[in-house]
């Protein structure tokens, strides 16, 4: 399972975006071993960013980590620096090596 973030930021905001977000993706990747998390940014748009995290084990697992109070009082920090902001979760349909 994978989640994914689509992220645009306040003009001037992108460096504390991406600090927020790593320091966020910092705690969770100790709570949850095994997720891979990355943060993408849009050569076209630098306000645009995008975020993967890959190898959840099952909705639960991902739920659980939202549920925290450390993913809540992020995710209320990083949606200060933000235009907006959707997050998704993913299954993966194919995939090609």
């Amino acid at each position: 399972m994978y989640t994914s973030g689509v992220w645009v930021v306040k003009e001037g905001r992108e460096d504390e975006f991406a600090r927020r977000w790593q320091e966020s993706a910092d705690r969770l990747a100790l709570d949850f071993q095994g997720v891979k998390f990355m943060l993408l940014r849009d050569r076209e748009n630098p306000r645009r960013f995008v975020s993967l995290g890959e190898g959840w084990r099952n909705p639960s697992q991902i739920e659980s980590a939202r549920e925290t109070p450390e993913f809540q009082d992020a995710m209320s920090s990083i949606w200060r620096v933000l235009d907006s902001g959707e997050m998704t979760t993913l299954d993966l349909i194919a995939s090609v090596s």
